[in-house]
């Protein structure tokens, strides 16, 4: 016998549809995959944003029968209208993403995806709507020092999808871009262990794809298009320094050099030289993490890679590309880079450690103020407009630094530690307002000085 609700679901009530009170789902819910609640909110308002205010629901599960490609993928074309709206609302989603995200990470071709978004309503494949719902994701903003909930929703409703079009053997290009800027959410928000798996994954559906391809012929011929190859490859060169940020020892290899004469564009330009950081990022962590024993030589290799750092900072041109020089990426993970193996050389044991430990605290200690000065000029001119943008890549080496002069640089002779410290906290504050990972380092710092 069907049993039946003794009122109407929530949702039909707040969009003013029948509801027929199946129980546990009405048919308008389970046709159109929502969740369906019967449930009263306690008194909470705008509770239907936020599931965690009502009791323990039953989410909606189609009949095994009804789990095939064809039916996922209709799910998820009619999941982004619902979540976004009509053609209108989903381009300017676009917008706000390429305004904000892709001058620092410009994996997508602006031109060919917009191009097809005017057939999104025809479009047979679901992975165009997909990279619309992570537009959507990336452009949220933290609510009262928390993610809100309706994006935390739509996070895992996203991960799901990626997941279900994974099992049933869909693996493309615009799948392997949703799945790494997922990723750029993710670490953006702090969001550990997730981003470390995700990462993996990432790694293993473009070597599946053939995206890691070394050369233009080789990508060409998987892709099809010189487009579609150029866009494979800045694809694969974001999952290479979003691997060497996150993992601390990338798994990739990037055999193919970085020719700046063949994109003379500026982001694609800042693309390329935030690669080249992140390159000799991971030269730092195999120094720091797998020492050779030969100590001449490993004194050398470390000199060369701090002479490599200070060349490199010199030939990164800002061009008033990013609102201030704290928000270029390249130079943000040179700066982690560069605190990394000086941390190193300061507590490195070898016979005769003293002037290399001296002469690395000396280039600490000016390295580090000249970032909380940078910091400084940052929170008085940033702007929440300016903030929209800002990488995700340059929150950590704010938080290394207040890091380090809550310890090794307490005692510091050149710098006003606790005053340092308060300036990198407030700007980590306000980067906080844009990512989460600002907070939770934050938060870090807090318990680091409680421990002390």
């Amino acid at each position: 016998m069907t049993s039946h609700a003794n009122r109407v679901c929530r949702r039909c009530r707040s969009h003013k549809r029948k509801c027929d009170k199946l129980l546990p789902v009405c048919s308008l819910c389970k046709r159109l995959n929502r969740v369906c609640c019967y449930t009263e909110p306690n008194g909470i308002a705008g509770s239907r944003d936020a599931p965690e205010n009502v009791s323990s629901i039953s989410l909606p599960v189609p009949d095994l029968v009804q789990l095939t490609s064809a039916n996922i993928s209709h799910t998820i074309r009619i999941q982004v209208f619902t979540i976004i709206g009509d053609e209108s609302r989903i381009r300017a989603a676009a917008a706000v993403y390429f305004r904000t995200i892709h001058p620092w990470f410009p994996i997508l071709a602006e031109a060919p995806f917009k191009k097809r978004l005017s057939h999104i309503l025809t479009h047979t494949s679901p992975e165009l709507g997909l990279l619309t719902l992570c537009m959507v994701l990336l452009a949220a903003k933290p609510v009262d020092d928390e993610i809100p909930p309706r994006m935390r929703s739509l996070y895992i409703l996203v991960k799901g999808f990626i997941a279900s079009l994974e099992a049933t053997e869909i693996n493309s290009l615009e799948l392997l871009q949703c799945r790494l800027l997922l990723t750029i959410y993710e670490v953006g928000h702090g969001m550990y262990p997730a981003a470390y798996i995700s990462m993996g994954a990432n790694v293993r559906a473009a070597v599946a794809l053939g995206a890691n391809g070394v050369s233009k012929t080789q990508l060409e011929e998987t892709f099809r298009s010189s487009e579609r190859a150029d866009e494979a490859r800045r694809t694969w060169r974001g999952i290479i320094i979003t691997d060497r940020f996150v993992l601390s020892s990338s798994v990739c290899t990037d055999s193919e050099a970085f020719d700046l004469t063949l994109t003379p564009s500026k982001h694609l330009y800042h693309f390329n030289k935030l690669a080249q950081a992140s390159r000799i990022l991971e030269q730092v962590l195999t120094h720091v993490h797998e020492p050779v024993q030969h100590m001449e030589f490993f004194n050398a290799e470390a000199i060369q890679i701090l002479k490599t750092l200070s060349s490199f900072r010199g030939t990164v041109q800002d061009d008033n590309i990013v609102p201030h020089s704290l928000c270029c990426s390249a130079v943000a993970i040179s700066r982690s880079a560069l605190m990394t193996i000086l941390e190193f050389g300061c507590n490195f044991m070898a016979p005769r450690p003293e002037p290399c430990a001296a002469l690395s605290y000396e280039l600490l200690q000016d390295m580090i103020a000249e970032l909380v000065n940078a910091s400084e000029s940052f929170a008085a001119q940033v702007t929440p407009a300016d903030l929209e943008g800002l990488p995700v890549f340059v929150v950590h080496s704010v938080y290394k630094a207040a890091q380090l002069l809550l310890g090794l640089l307490r005692d510091s002779s050149k710098i006003d530690s606790r005053r340092a410290v308060s300036v990198l906290e407030r700007v980590l504050h306000r980067m906080g307002t844009r990512w989460m990972a600002g907070k939770r380092y934050l938060d870090d710092l807090k318990r680091q000085v409680v421990a002390s």
